[in-house]
């Protein structure tokens, strides 16, 4: 017989083994990976991310003591594909992990630029393109841009500086500005936008 605090993470381990094999998955967080189960229903409370922020595509239970450390807008992969997390809620009892993420990001090369200077500096990179958003009405001449999240990793990046607001980025044809810095497991994420 278990106790309160067990029956939870004995639901997801049946589901996992038992119930829905088929919906299995592993996910992979700073080091740490576990099978968790993939769900059909996406978040749309008011810790998932929204208007410029990452679309949510995929939605996964896992256990919570299985990724202490997961948060909305860290990076992860899952099955091997890299993901942005865009929603992460336990339970009362927190004991299991309701986890939001991105759609697929694609690994392609870009040539970033910083402002000022004539040098592109070629650097691969993981990105996946957002939503256009609408623009701030009181703005002088509001035009609606297209968002994109990259994923720069740190290893790659040559620069003596990190990334910074207002950097230009070239990638797949499009011509984007860093509009927001955040530094997440090895990796520099980025929200970029183009002019439409």
């Amino acid at each position: 017989m278990h106790k309160p605090s067990e029956y939870l993470p004995a639901a997801v381990a049946g589901l996992r083994s038992r119930l829905m094999p088929d919906c299995s998955e592993t996910l992979c967080h700073a080091g740490r990976s576990a099978v968790v189960t993939r769900v059909g229903s996406l978040s749309r409370g008011e810790d998932a991310m929204s208007g410029a922020d990452v679309n949510e595509e995929v939605h996964v239970i896992a256990l919570a003591i299985d990724f202490p450390e997961l948060d909305k807008g860290r990076l992860v992969s899952l099955s091997g594909k890299w993901r942005i997390v865009t929603s992460a809620r336990t339970d009362p009892a927190a004991a299991t992990l309701s986890v939001g993420m991105s759609a697929e990001l694609e690994r392609c090369r870009a040539s970033y630029r910083r402002p000022g200077t004539k040098i592109a500096q070629p650097v691969d990179v993981l990105a996946v393109e957002g939503e256009v958003i609408e623009p701030n009405g009181e703005a002088f001449a509001p035009t609606p841009c297209r968002v994109w999240h990259v994923a720069v990793p740190e290893e790659g990046w040559y620069e003596p500086t990190e990334p910074q607001v207002g950097d230009r980025l070239d990638l797949d044809g499009a011509n984007l500005r860093v509009a927001s810095v955040a530094k997440s497991d090895g990796f520099w994420v980025l929200e970029a936008r183009a002019g439409r």
